[in-house]
């Protein structure tokens, strides 16, 4: 099928990138928005699923490195890149809102964080440059051993307004 250089042209040929036909008889309206939404949505979720846990929101994104298990401590990695130029204060204990949940409801406060060679049990204030990451350590202690699969990290940010990363589904290595 030939596509000449049209706006039905050029949808017609994300949508067959995406995995959906169109005919050029069809027309735009030939294509079902379910067809539209399945061919986006699938490569979107093809493409987070290839990047391990990744999570954003308005003013940072992060991928998670992973957990591992110190004694009754787990230390959680993520290469955290802000969107914007930023100096922001990344919470541990203050406000106890940087959480790991466990798959049975049992909470883990932040314990300790560390960026570069900085460590603070509170929170660390720091400068992200735009899209540059920056490896964020934390540590949750009292981790039971029969503990090996969590449902949630929370990472909490403060920037005039709050802002929050969560990774969902972590297990831990055995």
């Amino acid at each position: 099928m030939v596509y000449k250089r049209s706006a039905f042209g050029l949808l017609a040929l994300a949508l067959l990138v995406s995995g959906v036909s169109v005919s050029a008889s069809q027309g735009v309206t030939g294509v079902r928005e379910s067809q539209v939404n399945e061919g986006i949505n699938g490569s979107r979720d093809t493409l987070l699923l290839a990047q391990g846990n990744v999570n954003e929101d308005k003013r940072f994104e992060g991928t998670l490195q992973g957990c591992k298990r110190t004694g009754p401590s787990v230390q959680c990695s993520v290469a955290v890149r802000a969107k914007a130029d930023r100096d922001t204060f990344v919470r541990c204990q203050e406000g106890n809102l940087t959480r790991l949940f466990d798959t049975s409801g049992t909470v883990y406060p932040c314990a300790k964080i560390k960026i570069g060679n900085q460590e603070d049990v509170n929170g660390l204030n720091l400068r992200f440059p735009q899209g540059t990451p920056v490896k964020v350590t934390l540590t949750f202690n009292n981790v039971s051993s029969q503990v090996n699969e969590f449902d949630t990290l929370e990472i909490s940010f403060e920037y005039h307004r709050d802002s929050y990363l969560k990774f969902k589904n972590i297990k831990l290595p055995k």
